[in-house]
């Protein structure tokens, strides 16, 4: 995975964050790299984070589309 950048900002909100406050409970991600592939490229490079709140939301939004 790619390094964490010191400075974050949510996705969803836009709300701002450092790098100690990934532990917190960000949601962090990047593209995988495909497999073969010796380097990354600059776009699997990016990090998207969600915020504890946003990442919450996301989760609640997955599980109610599951079937009962």
């Amino acid at each position: 995975m790619p390094r964490v950048p010191e400075n974050l900002t949510c996705a969803g909100c836009g709300r701002p964050g450092t790098a100690a406050d990934a532990a917190g409970g960000w949601s962090l991600s990047s593209e995988p790299r495909p497999t073969g592939q010796a380097e990354r490229t600059p776009a699997q490079e990016r990090i998207t984070a969600l915020c504890p709140e946003c990442a919450r939301g996301a989760i609640r939004d997955l599980e109610a589309r599951l079937d009962p």
